[in-house]
């Protein structure tokens, strides 16, 4: 049985082994966008770049996503899962290998267009697989496993950034990542798996459709905007990605004042926020809705808010214990956010449905039109009010969490 093999109706026993080997093939995905900000240094060294330069060559991953991730949904649906799979880990390790090969702006914009196109690919395709593989019972636990898959590399990479530096620079990292990357092609090729896109997936596998045209892709993404099914999860998800981004990249070094601190709360806060999913397991093992965890979270992300702006106005310091305490609880909340959202899709579509791709594909492109707004939405509403708009920016993330939830919960439910 190979990877373009059609998912049977119902699988009795969840694969684990492979179900993990996905995930791991999705960090990897990941570290496309967490390996740039430690290789950036080094690369500067060999080809200086001005700041609009950098700013394009560490945004490119998520502008491509923006724009073309339900294109890339579209795409695998008509290519197939196997397919789409094993070319966007040959296009991971041409575009990690590329920086070792050649320098120049120009020569690295090209790589990270190519691990642009690598990472739509991957993380359309694994997330779809990894229900294939999964029984009715653990399918919302798994998506919410790989709900964290982004926090979870950024994680691993802040972790090993100083060895493979001390080891061999910027491009320790490109070469680690291109081995991996090679491991994750070999195992996936060989690997048992099945195919979840259906009939036409896995003909489109096999060789036997024609390439998608250029008008049933931009047909998708209307489809993808007009289908309320299709565009509750991808919508609920954009209202996350507004939030967790935006605070990450801020907070650790709004609420502290030494760079011990700043560096010890970087770390906690996305560990935070494996908390919280790791909580969101539990209680999707014990029957817990997907869309009940949503909105417990995103009341509980409302009600932090509201502390923070009762605490500013009792005139309690950004850098005191108390912040950061709710802080803290914050990302725990903003954990359980993608867990439930995620392990929404089971309960909306069967394990076998073309329709998840597409879904995928919507999740990256509102993603990331959510991480890039989300920072200069947030950078600006603390130049005009200061500390307060913390908990102003929760406020609002909350509410267009609890907005979209309204529709994902009437899909559910019906």
């Amino acid at each position: 049985m190979s990877l373009a093999d059609r998912a049977p109706t119902s699988i009795a026993k969840t694969d684990w082994r492979l179900v993990i080997l996905l995930y791991g093939t999705g960090l990897l995905a990941a570290f496309q966008y967490a390996k740039i900000p430690y290789m950036l240094p080094g690369l500067l060294v060999l080809t200086p770049m001005s700041a609009l330069a950098q700013a394009i060559l560490l945004s490119v991953i998520g502008t491509v996503g923006a724009l073309a991730g339900t294109f890339a949904g579209a795409i695998c649906q008509a290519f197939g899962l196997r397919r789409t799979l094993l070319t966007g880990l040959m296009l991971g390790v041409a575009g990690a290998a590329l920086p070792l090969l050649v320098h120049g702006h120009g020569m690295l914009l090209m790589a990270r267009l190519v691990e642009s196109v690598a990472h739509m690919a991957i993380v359309v395709a694994v997330p779809t697989l990894m229900l294939s593989l999964s029984s009715p019972a653990d399918r919302p636990r798994v998506m919410a496993l790989w709900s964290c898959y982004f926090t979870m590399t950024f994680i691993i990479a802040a972790a090993i950034a100083q060895p493979l530096l001390a080891l061999g620079g910027w491009q320790a990292f490109a070469i680690v990542h291109v081995l991996l990357l090679l491991l994750a092609l070999g195992l996936c090729s060989l690997k048992p798996m099945v195919d979840a896109a259906g009939d036409q997936g896995a003909k489109a596998s096999a060789g036997q459709t024609n390439a998608p045209s250029v008008r049933s892709v931009l047909d998708a993404q209307i489809r993808l905007l007009q289908g309320a099914k299709l565009l509750a999860v991808p919508a609920t998800f954009f209202g996350y990605t507004l939030l967790f981004v935006a605070l990450v990249s801020v907070l650790p070094g709004l609420t502290t004042d030494t760079p011990q601190q700043r560096f010890i709360l970087a770390m906690l806060l996305p560990g935070a926020s494996l908390v919280g999913t790791a909580i969101s397991m539990l209680a999707l093992g014990r029957g817990v809705a997907g869309h009940r965890l949503v909105r417990f979270a995103a009341l509980a992300i409302l009600a932090s808010g509201l502390a923070l702006v009762l605490l500013h106005s009792g005139g309690i310091a950004i850098h005191s214990d108390t912040t950061r305490a709710v802080v803290l609880a914050t990302f725990i909340f903003l954990g359980m956010l993608p867990a439930g959202i995620f392990s929404s899709i089971p309960a909306l579509f069967k394990a076998n449905d073309p329709d998840i791709a597409l879904v995928n594909g919507g999740v990256v492109q509102f993603g990331n039109l959510g991480n890039f707004l989300g920072s200069p939405i947030l950078a600006l509403l603390l130049v005009n009010w200061g500390w307060v708009s913390i908990g102003l920016y929760l406020g609002l993330g909350a509410s267009v969490v609890l907005v979209c939830l309204a529709f994902l919960k009437r899909h559910v439910s019906g």
